[in-house]
């Protein structure tokens, strides 16, 4: 299966646009417009079919067939008096543009405020996914250094905190291009929305929900190349960068492997319309919906994936390899110059210096690998020990990182000066 994935893959394909982030906060620190709905719903891409279908289960392509449903271990309680009841957020607490990370703290497996320690995100997404600990404590740690605190190792779901350092601690709302970029599954490019990823797209929505229920990893990567085409034909500023253009497309598959429901019947898990629109925190029916941010759930009777097969980093890249086998060219690198659908895209080679082309990013570790280097070499390299003990934030990302690069005997990556490379792209240096 895998090499013919590969196969399937055009050679100017990378990675495009978890976690759609950055704006103004106010209120429950979200952006201003969360609830504004897109008034124009520009120009829509032509239907586009699949080379194959995958029919993957929904616990992912490196989980199947899955493993059998064992209920007391699978079981999410969220009942009155589990301690992990659904409460709404408060005025100071942060949410932000994550459906499962917001569900997780509003039933208190994440703290309820929304600022998680890397040990809080290890232990709250373990007990209300089943991630990973590797892929939980990876996210964090890429999360503490793009926009938290390195000191307290801590990170905001949402926007800004007080932060012990001298520079902001933007939390991953402020990330934009860094962490979250364009092609989200269900919010707006940030140059269309005034510099807000906080809209919530009624066409994106409605695109999906067509697709008809139970909705699966296949029915994501239609999702996420529809987004993604969708934002080239609309987005003159739309760009995918090395790290952050990993996310979109990737949190397109969160949704499937982590918001299914599993049962005996199902063990590889079936995600219904009520389910979805509970942790989207969605109301209404096909003609009236109603998007209500920061009020996401996890639904009563629901059962994660199985503890046996927790989601881990390299099962993040099989399930991006059989979308984009399915959609070629729909992960990339690269971006709109300026105006709408030029898209120009740029060799994965030019910026690894020469490590990955697309015919191998898919193949073994290489893809976990990507991830940490193309993390690491978008971070600035300060002499200044800004962190303490003679650390900078790089120094100190990469000791962070350095057990789960180790683990995967990935190739060193020298630093990177991404500017000459992805200067011509105005979306690159776009701040929101």
């Amino acid at each position: 299966m895998k090499s013919a994935l590969i196969s399937l893959l055009p050679l100017a394909a990378a990675w495009p646009g978890v976690m759609e982030m950055n704006a103004q906060l106010q209120g429950r620190h979200m952006p201003r417009d969360f609830e504004r709905r897109d008034p124009n719903p520009g120009v829509e891409p032509p239907p586009r079919a699949p080379l194959f279908l995958s029919n993957r289960p929904n616990t992912g392509a490196a989980h199947n067939p899955p493993a059998p449903f064992n209920a007391a271990q699978q079981y999410v309680d969220v009942t009155a008096g589990s301690a992990h009841e659904f409460r709404a957020p408060g005025p100071k607490d942060l949410r932000g543009e994550c459906p499962g990370l917001n569900a997780a703290a509003n039933h208190g497996f994440l703290p309820r405020n929304g600022l998680p320690t890397t040990t809080d995100t290890v232990n709250g997404l373990m007990a209300a996914y089943n991630m990973s600990p590797e892929l939980a404590a990876v996210l964090a740690i890429i999360a503490i250094a793009l926009g938290g605190d390195p000191v307290k190792e801590t990170w905001s779901i949402g926007g800004a905190f007080p932060n012990t350092l001298p520079f902001p601690a933007t939390g991953i709302l402020g990330t934009h291009n860094r962490y979250e970029g364009d092609a989200s599954i269900m919010k707006g490019d940030a140059y269309l929305n005034g510099g807000s990823v906080g809209v919530f797209q009624n066409h994106k929505w409605d695109f999906f929900m067509k697709q008809d229920e139970p909705f699966t990893l296949d029915k994501a990567a239609a999702q996420s190349d529809y987004v993604t085409r969708y934002s080239i034909l609309n987005n003159p500023y739309y760009f995918s960068a090395p790290f952050s253009g990993l996310v979109a497309p990737a949190a397109h598959d969160f949704v499937i492997n982590f918001m299914s429901n599993h049962s005996a019947e199902a063990p590889g898990g079936v995600l219904t319309r009520d389910v979805l629109q509970q942790f989207f925190a969605v109301t209404g029916t096909p003609t009236s919906y109603t998007h209500n941010q920061g009020l996401e759930r996890i639904p009563l009777n629901w059962y994660k994936r199985p503890t046996s097969q927790q989601y881990n980093v390299p099962d993040v890249f099989a399930d991006l390899g059989a979308n984009n086998a399915m959609y070629p060219g729909s992960i990339r690198f690269g971006g709109n110059t300026g105006t709408t659908n030029s898209f120009t895209g740029v060799e994965i080679g030019n910026f690894t210096d020469g490590l990955y082309d697309a015919s191998t990013l898919f193949q073994g570790n290489n893809g976990a690998c990507f991830l940490f280097q193309a993390f690491t070499a978008g971070l600035p390299d300060a002499s200044d020990p800004i962190i303490g003990l003679g650390k900078s934030l790089l120094d100190w990302a990469v000791d962070k990182l350095g057990p789960y690069s180790s683990k995967y005997q990935c190739p060193q990556l020298k630093s990177v000066n991404y500017g000459p490379i992805f200067q011509s792209y105005p979306g690159y240096s776009y701040d929101s």
